[in-house]
């Protein structure tokens, strides 16, 4: 076996490829195999097994498939160097071979013929692969096709086939989670074949900076007797420190308090080679991030630095200046042209310098080195740390709006890959690391991906389920993730004990780590209403251990009298739903949205929290509810008349001309009806465009107070005055551009992006029409598919008026846009256009009020944005059950001012 015919094929060094050498046989058991998708003059993939000393190599024209019935050629080409296990990059035009290289699988393999290179000899492997997306038997046989020896590879029908298999496109690396796009892209990418890693070509070709070590960095060096170079190499690979979760911040002077960090974790090793200086950054899974960050590669290379190991966290930063790890996301899986976000390195311990390691030394003396070493700028920032005053520390956390902060015992040595009582993160926004097991079936608008992810940590080496998450995924995350697990399904479930499962679920590997905000723990041990933050590609499944916060580590009692800190709850437990006077809440662990796995505790929850945003717009308006007994996956029924309301719910009695009787309407002015409302299981409040309050000093003419008497009391009554026009725009725009399938009796179309941005441009327009007439209008997401447009007006118009003048402006609109907008009431003329629904504006309609929970499978929120909001573009998917709480802790109601306008119509037209 010889790399003669690999190195006369390739111009070193001009390629990026590694020129390598034959290595010593490695033992069976630990061979290993990649698979590389290569975009050559075709596209093919590579598979290469490691056998006596180099990489047998075939090229397949179709790729590896899971399914048994499918055969693959395999066409032998030339042995490769083992080094070639990890490249990854672009080979360059005018090479063999130009192109992008991207790793598809990486693995080891058993030959269950024991001698893998007697097997290969006579032309029949049949080959164990245990690898990230190639697992279980396969067999690699020579034949004679054509009158050429060639080979096919077919999959063997065990408990890893799966029928009907297709190759994912676009795949992603397994060690960059780049796709072949984006690493065409990022041809800067050059091979260090005495590292085996990839480094950034800007840093790595440049002479490197020869100058003295700092001033002030030599004296603390000398202080430490590290002045002199040491006799430790630089280490090259080391695991990243781990730290316990604790519930409550703490005062006390043993210990270091530091910002959480909501980023990367990367270890950033740079060292001198010769002429050559290199800055290797790696992930806490080992993975190398130069690609992704070249900026930090870039402020590393600069600094008058000898060798260092430095420990700290890649950020992303919002316009505040604030880290935010959903930033971070495009760059991990896009490089560094995705995201616009300005990017830092925050370090905050040093473990190698010159020549010595530093582990064994206690933090304070780390941090003295690293506070004369690191001088902030742009990119590259210390980590400020505080001493002793913890709770102080973590208020001002919670100020700034960070994720958290850290405490750290001052005497401790840096202990690799452990996870020590030692460091202690406290969270302000609950978060939590998790791996995916499973998935279920998406509906409407998700129907192409998934609607929740179940998710599960390790404790004692086995995955404990944790509960499902479904809401916070933008339109890309839910693609790329969908294409990820579709890579990764399964025929067992991974968790143990298994979890209570609905028929839609499918099981997956146990292989992708995500983080999700939370909102505690419910008493069954699952997570309160989990929201996807990210995926986490810098870390391994098997790291993710079950986390549940504990006290706070213990201190040293108080002298003369001083009392010892009270022990916090179980953390276990959610927190408890406070009781209210005539309000028995029940069946609380009840599983309202499937998908998401809300139940109804969380609904009652939902609207306990929402209530100082969600009464102003229900106050003294009656209400038809909208109860799901069963959740949305059951029979739900509207109601008007609520006879048997609790003698603290106040009622409005109003005729009705269709049933010839009074019915008592709900009116819901407190929280205490609201809540009552919530045990009732009603979903969704539908309040009335109109009040039953008496009229105001310039609102019109008199009007009376009798809602009960009969229909023409009721509509010469103040009921009888609306607050509001009211426009609906729906979007009928389906994927196969026909009718939607009806629905409940309904053919309402299912939620796509492409539908609610045309609901979006025709809001715009709407709003535009408005203003030239002088009216300020009001903007939410239906919660559903489209927009709702609120227009308030003085109490002096009927509704026969209101909708007059709705109709008026809504056709006018449709017929300056004929191809895009519609008020045609026949379904069959909507289909491709989004329609102007002006009917709502009738006496004793309704819409989901603002902040309304919608039965949808996120859990979705009709949510009140503001028009610039609108015309940078949102998203409704993430205004959800779990997300639109926090987000009303940090913004203002853009809703509020709206009984102000108090806008006359008969000026304007």
């Amino acid at each position: 076996m010889s790399l003669d015919e690999y190195v006369r094929k390739r111009r070193f060094p001009h390629t990026p490829e590694p020129p390598g050498v034959p290595v010593p046989r490695r033992r069976p058991g630990s061979l290993r195999f990649v698979v590389q998708e290569h975009h050559a003059t075709r596209r093919h993939w590579d598979f290469r097994l490691e056998m006596g000393g180099v990489l047998k190599s075939w090229a397949l024209p179709k790729g590896p498939s899971l399914d048994p019935s499918h055969r693959r050629l395999a066409v032998p080409v030339e042995d490769h160097p083992a080094e070639y296990l990890e490249f990854e990059g672009v080979i360059p035009d005018g090479h063999y071979g130009a192109g992008p290289v991207l790793v598809w699988d990486l693995g080891t393999y058993e030959v269950r013929e024991g001698d893998p290179e007697g097997a290969y000899q006579a032309g029949k492997l049949t080959l164990l692969l245990h690898g990230r997306r190639l697992r279980g038997e396969f067999h690699l046989v020579r034949t004679r096709l054509g009158g050429q020896t060639q080979w096919l590879l077919m999959k063997a029908a065990d408990a890893h086939a799966v029928a009907g298999w297709r190759l994912p496109d676009p795949a992603t690396s397994v060690t960059s989670g780049r796709t072949i796009d984006q690493i065409r892209a990022d041809s800067g990418v050059r091979w260090s074949a005495a590292r085996r890693s990839r480094t950034g070509a800007p840093s790595a070709d440049r002479e490197p900076r020869r100058a003295a070590i700092p001033r002030r960095l030599h004296a603390v060096l000398r202080r430490l007797g590290l002045d002199r170079p040491g006799p430790d190499s630089p280490p090259e690979s080391i695991r990243p420190m781990l730290a316990t979760a604790a519930r409550n911040p703490f005062d006390d002077p043993r210990w270091l308090f530091e910002i959480k960090w909501d980023g990367v974790r990367v270890l950033a090793t740079v060292r001198t080679r010769g002429p050559r200086r290199e800055v290797t950054l790696r992930s806490r899974g080992g993975l190398v991030l130069n690609p992704q960050f070249p900026e930090v590669v870039e402020a590393l290379h600069a600094q008058p630095w000898p060798d260092v190991v430095l420990d700290g966290e890649v950020v992303a930063l919002d316009a505040r200046g604030r880290p935010r790890f959903a930033l971070l996301q495009p760059r991990l899986h896009g490089g560094p042209s995705a995201s616009d976000a300005p990017i830092a390195y925050c370090v905050f311990d040093v473990l190698y310098i010159n020549g010595h390691r530093l582990t064994h030394r206690p933090l304070s003396e780390r941090r003295q080195v690293l506070e004369a070493l690191v001088r902030s700028g742009p990119v590259l920032r210390l980590s400020e740390a505080v001493a002793a005053t913890g709770v102080a520390f973590y208020r001002a956390a919670q100020k700034l709006g960070v994720e958290g902060i850290m405490a750290k015992r001052a005497d401790a040595p840096y202990r690799p890959g452990e996870r020590s009582a030692a460091w202690v993160k406290i969270k302000v926004v609950q978060r939590l690391e998790a791996v995916v097991g499973g998935f279920t079936r998406g509906r409407g608008a998700r129907q192409g991906a998934f609607g929740a992810l179940l998710l599960g940590a390790y404790e004692n080496g086995r995955l404990q389920y944790v509960g499902r998450c479904g809401s916070g995924f933008t339109d890309s995350q839910l693609r790329h993730l969908a294409a990820l697990l579709r890579d990764r399904v399964a025929p067992a479930c991974p968790f143990d004990p298994p979890p209570p499962a609905p028929p839609s679920v499918t099981w997956v590997r146990p292989e992708l780590v995500v983080e999700v905000e939370h909102a505690g723990w419910t008493r069954d041990g699952l997570l309160r209403m989990p929201v996807f933050v990210g995926l986490r590609t810098d870390k391994p499944a098997s790291e993710v251990s079950l986390e549940r916060p504990a006290a706070a580590p213990s201190r040293p009692q108080a002298r003369r009298g001083g009392r010892p800190r009270a022990r916090p709850t179980s953390p276990g437990a959610a927190p408890a739903i406070r009781g209210v006077p005539g309000v028995a809440f029940t069946n609380l662990d009840k599983v309202f949205w499937p998908d998401a796995g809300y139940t109804k505790g969380d609904l009652i929850r939902y609207y306990r929290e929402m209530a100082p945003w969600i009464l102003p717009h229900l106050r003294d308006r009656p209400l038809t509810l909208r109860r799901f007994p069963d959740g949305i996956a059951g029979d739900s029924f509207y109601q008007k008349d609520v006879p048997d309301a609790p003698a603290f719910v106040r009622r409005a009695a109003i005729w009705t001309d269709s049933e010839r009787r009074v019915l008592l309407a709900p009116v819901c002015n407190t929280v205490r009806t609201l809540l009552w409302l919530a045990q009732l299981a009603n979903i969704e409040l539908h309040p009335w465009f109109s009040r039953i309050t008496p009229l105001g000093r310039g609102d019109g003419p008199p009007a009376g107070e009798d809602f009960a008497s009969g229909e023409d009391a009721l509509r010469t009554s103040v009921l009888g005055r609306p607050d509001y026009v009211v426009f609906d725009l729906d979007p009928y725009l389906t994927p196969d551009g026909g009718l939607p399938p009806p629905t409940g009796g309904e053919r309402d179309p299912a939620y796509t992006r492409r539908g609610f941005e045309a609901a979006r441009e025709a809001a715009l327009l709407l709003r535009d029409v408005l203003a030239t007439l002088g009216l300020v209008a009001f903007v939410k997401t239906s919660g559903k598919t489209g927009l709702h447009i609120f227009v308030p007006v003085a109490r002096r118009y009927t509704y026969e008026q209101t909708h007059a003048f709705a109709r008026t402006v809504a056709e006018y609109l449709a017929a300056r846009y004929p191809d895009r907008l519609t008020t045609a009431w026949p379904v069959e003329q909507r289909v491709g256009k989004v329609f102007v629904d002006y009917n709502q504006n009738r006496l004793g309609a309704t819409l989901a009020s603002a902040y309304s929970l919608r039965p949808t499978p996120q859990a979705t929120v009709s949510f009140p944005v503001t028009w610039r909001e609108l015309e940078r573009g949102v998203d409704p998917l993430e205004y959800t059950l779990a997300t639109v709480p926090q987000r009303m802790r940090r913004r203002r109601d853009p809703w509020a001012g709206m009984r102000r306008h108090r806008q006359l119509l008969e000026r304007r037209l």
